[in-house]
Protein backbone atom coordinates (compact mmCIF):
# COMPACT_ATOMS: atom_id res chain seq x y z
CA UNK A 1 0.00 0.00 0.00
CA UNK A 2 2.79 2.35 0.95
CA UNK A 3 4.57 1.52 -2.33
CA UNK A 4 1.43 2.45 -4.30
CA UNK A 5 1.19 5.78 -2.45
CA UNK A 6 4.79 6.51 -3.33
CA UNK A 7 4.05 5.76 -6.98
CA UNK A 8 1.06 8.12 -6.96
CA UNK A 9 3.10 10.82 -5.26
CA UNK A 10 5.94 10.43 -7.77
CA UNK A 11 3.49 10.57 -10.68
CA UNK A 12 2.00 13.74 -9.22
CA UNK A 13 5.41 15.38 -8.92
CA UNK A 14 6.31 14.44 -12.48
CA UNK A 15 3.00 15.88 -13.75
CA UNK A 16 3.50 19.08 -11.77
CA UNK A 17 7.01 19.53 -13.10
CA UNK A 18 5.91 18.87 -16.68
CA UNK A 19 3.01 21.31 -16.32
CA UNK A 20 5.32 24.00 -14.93
CA UNK A 21 7.80 23.55 -17.81
CA UNK A 22 4.93 23.68 -20.30
CA UNK A 23 3.58 26.85 -18.68
CA UNK A 24 7.00 28.46 -18.82
CA UNK A 25 7.36 27.50 -22.47
CA UNK A 26 4.01 29.03 -23.34
CA UNK A 27 4.94 32.16 -21.41
CA UNK A 28 8.21 32.41 -23.33
CA UNK A 29 6.33 32.03 -26.62
CA UNK A 30 3.89 34.74 -25.58
CA UNK A 31 6.72 37.09 -24.62
CA UNK A 32 8.53 36.51 -27.92
CA UNK A 33 5.33 37.12 -29.88
CA UNK A 34 4.71 40.33 -27.95
CA UNK A 35 8.28 41.52 -28.60
CA UNK A 36 8.02 40.78 -32.34
CA UNK A 37 4.73 42.65 -32.49
CA UNK A 38 6.31 45.60 -30.71
CA UNK A 39 9.28 45.62 -33.09
CA UNK A 40 7.06 45.40 -36.16
CA UNK A 41 5.14 48.44 -34.92
CA UNK A 42 8.25 50.63 -34.85
CA UNK A 43 8.01 53.56 -37.29
CA UNK A 44 9.94 53.38 -40.55
CA UNK A 45 12.61 56.09 -40.72
CA UNK A 46 12.57 58.03 -43.98
CA UNK A 47 15.51 59.81 -45.58
CA UNK A 48 14.21 63.11 -44.20
CA UNK A 49 14.36 61.75 -40.63
CA UNK A 50 17.58 59.79 -40.93
CA UNK A 51 20.60 61.32 -39.21
CA UNK A 52 23.58 62.03 -41.38
CA UNK A 53 25.93 59.09 -41.00
CA UNK A 54 27.39 58.92 -44.49
CA UNK A 55 31.17 58.66 -44.48
CA UNK A 56 33.59 60.10 -47.03
CA UNK A 57 34.15 56.51 -48.17
CA UNK A 58 30.56 56.40 -49.46
CA UNK A 59 31.24 59.24 -51.93
CA UNK A 60 32.07 57.86 -55.35
CA UNK A 61 32.49 58.76 -58.99
CA UNK A 62 29.76 57.44 -61.28
CA UNK A 63 31.83 57.97 -64.43
CA UNK A 64 34.68 60.05 -65.82
CA UNK A 65 33.52 62.31 -68.62
CA UNK A 66 36.26 63.43 -71.04
CA UNK A 67 36.35 67.18 -71.73
CA UNK A 68 33.49 68.01 -69.33
CA UNK A 69 31.60 71.28 -69.82
CA UNK A 70 32.27 74.22 -67.50
CA UNK A 71 29.42 75.00 -65.12
CA UNK A 72 30.73 78.46 -64.22
CA UNK A 73 33.88 80.61 -64.25
CA UNK A 74 35.58 80.90 -60.87
CA UNK A 75 34.27 83.76 -58.78
CA UNK A 76 34.74 83.57 -55.04
CA UNK A 77 31.84 84.15 -52.65
CA UNK A 78 32.45 86.80 -50.00
CA UNK A 79 33.05 85.39 -46.51
CA UNK A 80 30.00 87.14 -44.97
CA UNK A 81 27.82 85.64 -47.72
CA UNK A 82 29.36 82.17 -47.22
CA UNK A 83 28.28 82.13 -43.58
CA UNK A 84 24.89 83.67 -44.39
CA UNK A 85 24.19 81.00 -47.03
CA UNK A 86 25.08 78.15 -44.69
CA UNK A 87 22.90 79.63 -41.95
CA UNK A 88 20.10 80.14 -44.49
CA UNK A 89 20.35 76.45 -45.40
CA UNK A 90 20.10 75.49 -41.72
CA UNK A 91 23.38 73.54 -41.67
CA UNK A 92 23.69 71.44 -38.50
CA UNK A 93 26.57 69.73 -36.73
CA UNK A 94 27.87 66.59 -38.51
CA UNK A 95 25.74 67.13 -41.60
CA UNK A 96 27.48 66.68 -44.94
CA UNK A 97 27.73 69.82 -47.08
CA UNK A 98 28.64 69.57 -50.77
CA UNK A 99 29.87 72.68 -52.58
CA UNK A 100 29.82 72.35 -56.35
CA UNK A 101 32.56 74.43 -57.92
CA UNK A 102 34.28 74.80 -54.55
CA UNK A 103 37.10 77.10 -55.70
CA UNK A 104 39.48 77.75 -52.80
CA UNK A 105 37.33 75.62 -50.48
CA UNK A 106 35.98 78.47 -48.37
CA UNK A 107 32.37 77.21 -48.14
CA UNK A 108 33.22 73.71 -46.95
CA UNK A 109 35.90 75.07 -44.61
CA UNK A 110 33.42 77.49 -42.97
CA UNK A 111 30.84 74.68 -42.80
CA UNK A 112 33.32 72.68 -40.73
CA UNK A 113 34.87 75.46 -38.62
CA UNK A 114 31.76 77.49 -37.84
CA UNK A 115 28.87 75.02 -38.09
CA UNK A 116 30.58 71.79 -37.03
CA UNK A 117 29.53 70.10 -40.27
CA UNK A 118 31.58 67.99 -42.67
CA UNK A 119 32.31 69.23 -46.15
CA UNK A 120 32.98 67.94 -49.64
CA UNK A 121 34.13 70.38 -52.28
CA UNK A 122 33.95 69.43 -55.96
CA UNK A 123 36.35 71.40 -58.16
CA UNK A 124 37.59 70.80 -61.69
CA UNK A 125 40.50 73.28 -61.68
CA UNK A 126 43.65 71.51 -60.49
CA UNK A 127 45.28 74.70 -59.16
CA UNK A 128 42.21 75.53 -57.04
CA UNK A 129 42.10 71.93 -55.80
CA UNK A 130 45.73 72.20 -54.65
CA UNK A 131 45.08 75.58 -53.00
CA UNK A 132 42.00 74.40 -51.12
CA UNK A 133 43.66 71.17 -49.98
CA UNK A 134 46.58 73.19 -48.62
CA UNK A 135 44.20 75.43 -46.63
CA UNK A 136 42.44 72.36 -45.23
CA UNK A 137 45.77 70.87 -44.20
CA UNK A 138 46.89 74.09 -42.51
CA UNK A 139 43.64 74.28 -40.52
CA UNK A 140 43.79 70.67 -39.41
CA UNK A 141 40.50 69.82 -41.10
CA UNK A 142 41.50 66.74 -43.10
CA UNK A 143 39.17 64.53 -41.06
CA UNK A 144 36.17 66.81 -41.71
CA UNK A 145 36.70 68.30 -45.19
CA UNK A 146 37.60 66.71 -48.53
CA UNK A 147 38.13 68.23 -51.96
CA UNK A 148 37.38 66.10 -55.02
CA UNK A 149 39.23 66.93 -58.23
CA UNK A 150 36.31 66.00 -60.45
CA UNK A 151 33.52 67.09 -62.73
CA UNK A 152 30.38 67.55 -60.61
CA UNK A 153 28.31 65.73 -63.25
CA UNK A 154 30.35 62.60 -62.53
CA UNK A 155 29.97 62.58 -58.73
CA UNK A 156 27.32 60.67 -56.78
CA UNK A 157 25.70 63.38 -54.62
CA UNK A 158 23.37 61.09 -52.66
CA UNK A 159 25.33 61.44 -49.40
CA UNK A 160 24.72 65.20 -49.22
CA UNK A 161 22.49 66.82 -46.61
CA UNK A 162 23.09 70.29 -48.08
CA UNK A 163 24.35 71.36 -51.52
CA UNK A 164 25.58 74.90 -52.23
CA UNK A 165 25.66 76.37 -55.74
CA UNK A 166 27.06 79.50 -57.32
CA UNK A 167 26.80 78.68 -61.00
CA UNK A 168 25.68 80.37 -64.21
CA UNK A 169 22.11 79.82 -65.47
CA UNK A 170 23.48 77.55 -68.21
CA UNK A 171 25.56 75.64 -65.65
CA UNK A 172 22.49 75.13 -63.45
CA UNK A 173 20.52 73.88 -66.45
CA UNK A 174 23.26 71.32 -67.19
CA UNK A 175 23.48 70.27 -63.55
CA UNK A 176 19.75 70.07 -62.71
CA UNK A 177 19.09 66.57 -64.18
CA UNK A 178 22.09 65.22 -62.25
CA UNK A 179 20.82 66.78 -59.02
CA UNK A 180 17.39 65.25 -59.60
CA UNK A 181 18.91 61.84 -60.36
CA UNK A 182 21.25 61.61 -57.37
CA UNK A 183 20.01 63.74 -54.46
CA UNK A 184 17.81 62.01 -51.89
CA UNK A 185 14.53 63.35 -50.57
CA UNK A 186 14.96 66.02 -47.93
CA UNK A 187 18.31 67.37 -49.17
CA UNK A 188 18.52 71.16 -49.02
CA UNK A 189 19.96 73.04 -51.98
CA UNK A 190 20.96 76.69 -51.67
CA UNK A 191 21.70 78.64 -54.85
CA UNK A 192 23.44 82.01 -54.95
CA UNK A 193 22.20 84.70 -57.39
CA UNK A 194 20.65 82.42 -60.02
CA UNK A 195 17.66 80.12 -59.42
CA UNK A 196 17.40 76.50 -60.52
CA UNK A 197 14.94 76.59 -63.40
CA UNK A 198 11.80 74.42 -63.06
CA UNK A 199 12.31 74.14 -59.29
CA UNK A 200 10.12 75.94 -56.78
CA UNK A 201 12.11 77.50 -53.94
CA UNK A 202 11.07 77.03 -50.33
CA UNK A 203 12.48 80.45 -49.44
CA UNK A 204 14.04 83.37 -51.29
CA UNK A 205 15.97 86.06 -49.42
CA UNK A 206 18.33 88.92 -50.07
CA UNK A 207 21.59 88.19 -48.26
CA UNK A 208 24.69 90.38 -48.37
CA UNK A 209 23.50 92.04 -51.58
CA UNK A 210 22.72 88.72 -53.34
CA UNK A 211 19.45 86.91 -53.96
CA UNK A 212 19.67 83.43 -52.48
CA UNK A 213 17.28 80.54 -53.16
CA UNK A 214 16.60 77.60 -50.84
CA UNK A 215 15.14 74.35 -52.20
CA UNK A 216 14.08 71.09 -50.55
CA UNK A 217 14.41 68.01 -52.77
CA UNK A 218 11.28 65.85 -52.98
Amino acid sequence: MRFRQLLVLAAGLIFALAFNVRAQTLADVAREAKQKKKESARPVITNDEMPSTASFASIRLLRQTPNPPSLAPYESTSMPLVEAMLEFAGVRRDELVFDIGSGDGRIVIVAAEVFGARGVGIEIDSELVALSRQKIEERGLKDRVRILHANALDVDLSAADVVTLYLTPDGLTLLRPHLEATLRSGTRVVANTFPVKEWTPTRVERLQGHTVYLYHVH
